[in-house]
């Protein structure tokens, strides 16, 4: 039920004259959510509820009637913002710390890429990320293996990430090399893929601007610089 409800543009989830939280969680349960996987939230747009699930943010009207999925933007500034940002800052703050860093020297950004190894795209970017760092643009790598957590190369993942020097055999991943199984196990990889689906991210690789803001796949370093600058400046 839940990939029909993606599919959706505009739905008609609820006849009650006004929703509260609890009325809105029911009109999930309805769909296929759980309750404790929902974060009902004010939204910016007056009249809509944001809620966040484990497949995204949805926008529902405030009697619990309509809902839809996908970005809004506040057009009101230079340029269009989508009002998601933020809470996309707020959920990549939660695993930020487990992030593989590759700091520029002279560091003038911050992007968050969320990645897959084996993503041809991912893998040109990895290849060109001296690029990126003498730009001054600093990457944050984030682990999304396309094909699940629970997959090979979510595994493989999961032991990159559980590895002492995880920077060393995300290296050897990148060029192909075997990936040996970690000793033990941390969740970091299951707690990003989880994080990568509540930020909507279908594909990869997924950037992440310091302002939230999600650029879906691959951007030369020259253009990202080009467009971070232009935002700064504005």
């Amino acid at each position: 039920m839940k990939k029909l409800v993606l599919c959706l543009g505009l739905a008609l989830i609820s006849t009650s004259v006004l929703a509260s939280n609890i009325d809105i969680e029911k009109s999930f349960n309805k769909l296929g959510y759980d309750s404790k996987d929902l974060n009902i939230t004010n939204s910016p747009v007056q009249g809509l509820k944001s809620v966040s699930t484990p497949e995204g943010i949805f926008y529902v009207t405030e009697d619990g009637r309509y809902l839809t999925q996908g970005p809004i933007y506040d057009v009101q500034g230079d340029e269009p913002e989508n009002i998601a940002n933020s809470n996309n800052l707020k959920l990549i703050k939660s695993i930020e710390k487990d992030a593989i860093v590759y700091k520029a020297k002279n560091e003038k950004y911050i992007i968050s890429v969320f990645t897959d190894y084996t993503c041809h795209y991912c893998k040109l970017l990895h290849e060109n990320i001296n690029q990126y760092l003498d730009a001054g643009i600093s990457v944050h790598y984030f682990a999304f293996p396309r094909a699940g957590d629970d997959s090979d190369v979510g595994k493989n993942m999961q032991s990159i990430w559980s590895m002492a020097d995880r920077k060393a055999a995300f290296e050897k991943a990148y060029k192909g090399d075997t990936i040996a199984p970690a000793s033990s196990m941390v969740p970091y990889v299951t707690q990003q893929f989880n994080v990568g689906k509540r930020l909507g991210i279908n594909g990869t690789p997924a950037i992440f601007l310091p302002n939230g803001q999600l650029v879906s796949g691959y951007v030369k370093a020259d253009k990202l610089i080009e467009m971070l600058d232009k935002k700064t400046a504005k």
